[in-house]
């Protein structure tokens, strides 16, 4: 598969379970349940093998963003239930349990 497949794939996959559009994940919105959305997507994309500056273009967001998302990650996955559950479903549909 190649890193478009892949990238068109996570993003597909935490669009479904978190019931957020593609289009709100990769805009600059700032509400609680899209950041977690893309702080998931950042962390899968990572979890894949992409570097941040990679992600950083495929999210439409600097590399400073996706490098403060990458560090900060953990401590918003604790504060979050719903956020954790959304993690752990899509970490199991892709295998990476």
């Amino acid at each position: 598969m190649c890193k478009s497949e892949i990238f068109a794939r996570l993003l597909q996959l935490v669009e479904q379970e978190t019931e957020i559009s593609r289009e709100q994940i990769l805009s600059a919105n700032k509400e609680a349940e899209v950041v977690d959305a893309r702080y998931i997507l950042v962390d899968m994309l990572a979890r894949a093998g992409f570097y941040p500056s990679r992600i950083a273009v495929l999210i439409r967001q600097s590399k400073r963003s996706v490098n403060y998302i990458l560090s900060n990650f953990p401590d918003r996955l604790k504060a979050g239930k719903m956020m954790r559950l959304q993690w752990d479903n899509i970490r199991k549909s892709t295998g990476n349990s």
